[in-house]
């Protein structure tokens, strides 16, 4: 005789499995290692949405490119087969031109607080917001520290002695004008080609945030830094548009508080590793440490920025000005 009492248990067990089993995936792409700071930032993003009852996600970090590179990552999020990437702007500009602002050397503040209050403007969001229009959800950005000029042949805290060197570029506009009007000669290479290029001397110099710096070991193969602080190497948090948009109003705020808690971490990271890890490094390794004085920085921004400023409004038009003019209102609220 069957028991009858069995069967509401078993459908039970089956709607309770098939609920687990329907957890949304959330691939989560970033090109530098796990331990870096942005690495460890996108690891509690992922621990806070896994815990968290408002969205049924279940997040994984892929960490140093596991999931492709760069220009990989974008794609992904366009055809939505990875949810999440976290990459420097430098590389969302092949698809959306006028983010190149976020490369601009010499524009934001120089103070941490009043460039975290730049982030979070109604400026940057108007920024932000033109990703939406190529697929992509473009929820925040980290701050993962100013740039710095690393090199071989002589310290760049001065204009005149950018001229001739070879440089590494990210594949950004702004950033290749840069050079260019510093005399430098441009080469595009894979950021995990660059330390052998700097050791043979494919390349001269480079420029990242201290603690990249670090983490790619680029102390070891380098006899000056220069630090210029003369822009940010800041990461947009990204998601797929065809992902998100099947998100209730309640898992997107649950999501948006995971990021926003994940850059807090991140900006903590950065700094504890420059101060407590990669300068000692670089002077335990005799890297010459050298800081451009206010007027050779004003020299360095002047040769620069207002040719970048004028090449990105004739690529972006009218519609590159307005987003440009309303940041340079933003910045200038502040003093520094």
């Amino acid at each position: 005789m069957r028991d009858h009492r069995r069967i509401p248990m078993f459908v039970a067990a089956l709607l309770f499995s098939a609920a687990a089993s329907a957890q949304v995936p959330m691939k989560i792409g970033h090109v530098v290692p796990g331990v870096a700071p942005r690495g460890r930032g996108a690891t509690t993003m992922a621990e806070l949405l896994n815990a968290d009852p408002r969205c049924d996600i279940d997040a994984r970090v892929f960490p140093a490119a596991q999931l492709g590179g760069d220009t990989d990552l974008i794609e992904g999020l366009q055809i939505g087969s990875i949810e999440l990437v976290i990459l420097p702007s430098a590389f969302i500009v092949g698809f959306q031109p006028l983010m190149g602002i976020l490369d601009f050397p010499f524009f934001f503040p120089p103070r941490l607080e009043n460039l975290q209050r730049v982030h979070r403007s109604d400026a940057m969001r108007a920024l932000l917001d033109t990703t939406e229009e190529k697929g992509i959800v473009s929820l925040e950005i980290w701050h993962t520290g100013y740039k710095i000029w690393t090199s071989n042949r002589r310290a760049l805290d001065r204009y005149e002695n950018y001229a001739g060197l070879k440089v590494r570029v990210m594949p950004s506009m702004v950033l290749k004008e840069q050079s260019r009007l510093l005399g430098l000669t441009a080469v595009g290479m894979p950021f995990a080609e660059t330390y052998s290029a700097l050791q043979n001397g494919a390349i001269d110099a480079q420029e990242n945030p201290m603690d990249l710096n670090f983490f790619m070991k680029f102390f070891e193969v380098q006899e000056f830094a220069a630090m210029t602080n003369h822009g940010v190497l800041d990461n947009v948090i990204m998601v797929s548009k065809l992902w998100w948009d099947e998100r209730t109003p309640t898992c997107q705020m649950a999501i948006r508080e995971a990021v926003a808690a994940g850059g807090r971490h991140t900006v903590e990271l950065t700094y504890s590793v420059i101060e407590d890890l990669a300068l000692p490094a670089f002077e335990a390794r005799g890297v010459t440490m050298v800081t451009p004085s206010q007027a050779q920085w004003e020299q360095m921004r002047d040769a620069v920025l207002p040719g970048i400023e004028q090449s990105y409004i004739e690529q972006n038009g009218e519609r590159g000005r307005a987003l440009l003019e309303g940041l340079k209102r933003e910045i200038a609220s502040y003093e520094d």
